[in-house]
């Protein structure tokens, strides 16, 4: 399989959208706390500044201008790059001490840029007030706020880099791991699509959603094999079983060409017509399975008595099995029994799995068709004394066309079995066969009906 565009990826398109949606948050974020930062900075240098102010204040306030100037005096120097300037103009406008001459500075807080009215690097955080008649200004660098400033910026510029490169790590790897998946995956399904059909998706203990897909995945793939075995088998089954009656067709009209006698050729042609007919009955058979299987039969679905519709059917029976030599009986409960589904096509399953005791039991077989009440709703049973089925074989009899009787020279086409599974699906019933010890003891489950 070919790798592809690193980028057109979805493991790498996913892992960029999602790291980049978090860049931009951690991004806002930042935004937001550097600007806390700064405030939180202001407020301090404001502090300092006022602090300053207020001892040159309380100097003045003692011993007037002389001490508010002695205060001054008392930091030194003007130096470039000093923490802290000073100015103190009288009344005239004439600077009397300080380290700076600053001027046409507004009262109240201002800001000084750099290199302006100062041989500083950095701006200065002021304040102007008045001491009776002189003018003071204290002015605080912001150069150690500047540079922590821009130590919290260049901070949350490598954290953002940092994440979104981890990211772009992170995408590769999703995309490496992704991609082995993938990979695994499309030679499982290109095996399979070449006709490998015992071939299932791998799935792994995580159970993340490619594994939930994997797994949905193998069931569809476990019933298209178990179809297209169910097929093959079929097809194999219906040359088999078509085979014999189309070669004993060809034979009665063959025969009826040799023949002079109109009678007789009457004869072959009504041989060969009996062969037609239960060719034409097998076919029909098949076509009846399909349409149930569609599930098209819903539609006629209604509120079913089951113990009304055995009570129904046990008269006619009870003469068939007569004259079979067969006693057949029933047993039903005196309330009833409610399901949902097609009548006629519970007819049919009971027709067929009747037809199928009577045919398969000796002479004097007892044969019992009853309804249950059952806590997930009713359940019909037909049981016999006959020589049963082999527990081996009770789920294979369900399978078109397959016989117990291998020779096949018996009557029926091995779809009546079929037929049954068949509307028990429909009605999302449950079929189970048992010993009756001895006999066949089949047993058919019905939910109850939706409230």
């Amino acid at each position: 399989m070919r790798g592809g565009s690193f980028f057109k990826s979805t493991a790498v398109r996913l892992a960029i959208i999602y790291s980049s949606l978090f860049v931009l948050a951690y991004l806002g974020a930042n935004v937001i706390a550097y600007q806390m930062v700064l405030g939180y900075l202001d407020d301090r240098l404001v502090a300092a500044v006022m602090e300053r102010y207020r001892e040159i204040e309380s100097a003045f306030s003692t011993r007037g201008v002389s001490g508010a100037i002695d205060m001054i005096n008392s930091h030194g120097p003007a130096i470039r790059g000093q923490e802290t300037i000073y100015t103190l103009q009288n009344g005239r406008g004439k600077v009397v001490a300080g380290n700076a001459a600053l001027t046409n500075v507004p009262n109240g807080f201002s800001y000084l840029p750099p290199d302006s009215q100062h041989e500083g690097v950095t701006g200065y955080k002021l304040y102007k007030g008045q001491l009776g008649e002189s003018d003071l200004i204290v002015g605080t660098s912001e150069g150690d706020t500047e540079q922590l400033a821009r130590i919290v910026l260049l901070s949350f510029g490598w954290t953002t880099a940092i994440v979104f490169a981890v990211g772009l790590l992170g995408a590769a790897v999703l995309r490496y791991r992704a991609r082995n998946r993938i990979f695994a995956l499309t030679q499982t399904a290109q095996a399979i699509g070449h006709g490998e059909l015992s071939r299932r998706l791998p799935v792994s203990s995580r159970m993340d959603e490619i594994d939930v897909l994997s797994v949905e995945v193998n069931v569809a793939l476990g019933r298209l094999e178990a179809s297209v075995t169910a097929l093959k088998q079929v097809t194999t089954d219906i040359a088999h079983d078509l085979k014999t009656p189309i070669g004993r067709v060809f034979l009665a009209l063959d025969d009826a060409l040799n023949q002079e006698d109109a009678e007789e050729v009457k004869t072959a042609v009504a041989a060969a017509l009996q062969e037609l007919s239960t060719l034409a009955g097998t076919f029909d058979a098949l076509l009846r399975i399909a349409q149930i299987e569609s599930r098209s039969r819903r539609a006629k679905f209604v509120e079913v008595n089951l113990a009304d519709l055995v009570r129904d059917i046990q008269e006619t029976y009870e003469v068939i099995a007569s004259e079979e030599g067969n006693i057949f009986s029933t047993k039903t409960p005196e309330e009833a029994c409610w399901i949902r589904g097609d009548p006629d096509l519970i007819r049919q399953m009971l027709t067929n799995l009747l037809a199928n005791a009577m045919r398969h039991t000796p002479d004097g077989s007892h044969i019992l068709l009853e309804v249950e009440r059952h806590e997930q709703g009713a359940a019909l049973c037909v049981s016999d004394n006959g020589p049963g089925i082999p527990e081996a074989e009770r789920l294979r009899v369900l399978e078109r066309f397959y016989r117990l009787e291998k020779s096949r020279t018996t009557e029926g086409s091995g779809l009546g079995l079929s037929m049954v599974k068949a509307i028990c699906e429909l009605h999302d019933a449950r079929i189970e066969l048992s010993d009756n010890a001895p006999g066949l003891r089949v047993r058919i489950i019905f939910p109850a009906p939706a409230a």
